[in-house]
């Protein structure tokens, strides 16, 4: 396991993404300021405070950097650790030491793996604690209280892990006494209950049983008037979304063309087949990834499922079943089958995904911040939507006013008079205002250009004298 940590840490610690996605970049915000409030997020408790912790030990060894490059090393050691954890996992379940070893590496490259393996973000955290939790399920002598452990981890990383509760209960309870999962269930149950008490009681500090609602609810209640709002399609266009999300995560082949979208799919769909030969057998432990599967799928069918990071989970079920699927092969063919795929898939998601993402060019909201800081004054606001709302503070240094809450043209206006009574200067963009209808909105208020250079511009804004 030691060495599979390390190569795939060493993998990962090799390209550094500048992707940075916005939840990523917000928690690094966060970490900055120690704002515990916000760093106990209501769907991912842990990973806030992991987070603040792993940042106060580098600064403690020297470090004077931005948080964000600590983020990103702490999601690299989780995605390593994963991805170790999975390959001890393939050894207690009888595969071989070299198909363990491969079964690991095809997982570290795998698309949603490896690209959020790179990035700051919540997911690798529910992951490795996910993965402990089905190592422990699935041994001979499962310990159910250190099973519930592990599973409360994983939900304290991301709650969407709840739903692997119908596998572990499975396979607890397969031939087994169902007293076994009191337990388990009183394991799981205190060690994620203490942890979201202790962080409402210290940090949150609800005032109502509104503001708990709103808490709990997170990313359900992301609406300005943080109501509760299901993220949710037709469900005749949800299952192909999905679907396609589901060979997704192995390859990102979207935005391919010709020949490289057609081996993009290939890729995608060799795993997905052997994984389905070993779901037909019903064995102990292909039902149980079916279950587990299943689990996440109720959920990610109903919750955009179209977002691929939510998928993680997936990817240690179907390659647990894929290496199950090959094992009818004789040994030196799916040796080599396993180190072809990993071999194509590396060199795949490596220049279409990881590279271009570590390309400062390919991200115009970075270099719109960075634009930024350039062409404006130190004490200057900026109007910002998107990444950019959280780009501009902490790339840019500026103060952002957020335009997701003045979409009402009297509202923005009242905004910039006000700021403007106070002796604040505002500024713009020019690609912020290629959204819709707001250039139209700021030259009725007032519109300057002050600075332009290719592809860019900036613009002050205030009403004329």
């Amino acid at each position: 396991m030691a060495a599979i940590f390390s190569a795939a840490l060493l993998l990962d610690l090799s390209v550094r993404s500048l992707f940075y996605n916005f939840d990523g970049v917000a928690c690094a915000i966060a970490v900055e300021l120690s704002d515990f409030k916000h760093l106990v997020h209501g769907n991912h408790l842990a990973y806030g405070m992991v987070a603040w912790c792993f940042d106060r030990l580098w600064r403690i060894f020297g470090y004077k950097g931005q948080a964000l490059l600590a983020l990103q090393t702490l999601d690299a050691i989780l995605g390593a650790a994963g991805a170790a954890v999975f390959a001890s996992l393939l050894r207690r379940m009888g595969r071989g030491e070299r198909e363990a070893v491969l079964g690991a590496a095809a997982l570290a490259v795998s698309h949603a793996w490896w690209f959020w393996s790179l990035e700051a973000q919540v997911y690798m955290l529910g992951a490795l604690f996910a993965a402990l939790a089905a190592r422990e399920a699935l041994s001979d002598k499962p310990r159910p209280a250190l099973t519930g452990l592990w599973h409360a981890g994983a939900i304290l990383g991301h709650v969407c892990h709840l739903m692997a509760l119908p596998a572990i209960v499975y396979s607890l309870t397969r031939k087994r006494s169902r007293g076994d999962l009191l337990p388990y269930m009183t394991s799981l149950f205190v060690a994620v209950a203490v942890p979201y008490a202790c962080a409402g009681l210290f940090f949150v500090h609800p005032s109502s049983l509104v503001e708990l609602k709103i808490w709990l609810m997170g990313s359900a209640a992301l609406g300005n008037d943080r109501a509760f709002s299901w993220h949710s399609i037709a469900f005749s266009s949800a299952v192909p979304e999905w679907t396609a999300t589901t060979l997704r995560i192995f390859i990102e082949f979207v935005g391919r063309k010709g020949l490289f979208l057609s081996v993009g799919v290939i890729l995608a769909l060799l795993p997905l087949v052997a994984a389905a030969r070993a779901a037909v057998d019903r064995t102990r432990e292909s039902t149980f990834w079916i279950l587990w599967l299943a689990g996440y799928a109720l959920l990610f069918l109903s919750w955009e499922p179209g977002t691929i990071v939510y998928r993680i989970p997936d990817l240690i079920a179907l390659w647990a079943l894929a290496t199950l699927g090959l094992q009818t092969m004789p040994q030196r063919l799916r040796l080599g089958a396993m180190i072809a795929w990993t071999s194509a898939a590396f060199a795949f998601n490596l220049v279409f995904v990881v590279r271009p993402a570590s390309t400062f060019a390919n991200n115009p909201d970075l270099v719109e911040a960075i634009w930024t800081k350039t062409s404006s004054p130190e004490n200057a606001w900026i109007l910002a939507n998107g990444r950019g709302a959280v780009y501009t503070s902490y790339f840019a240094g500026r103060r952002p006013v957020n335009l997701r809450y003045y979409t009402d043209e009297a509202a923005l206006h009242a905004r910039l008079d006000a700021l403007t009574k106070s002796g604040e200067v505002v500024y713009v963009s020019g690609r912020t205002l290629e959204e819709e209808g707001l250039r139209a909105k700021l030259e009725r208020y007032g519109l300057q250009p002050v600075a332009s250079a290719p592809a860019l511009s900036m613009f002050r804004v205030g009403r004329a004298k």
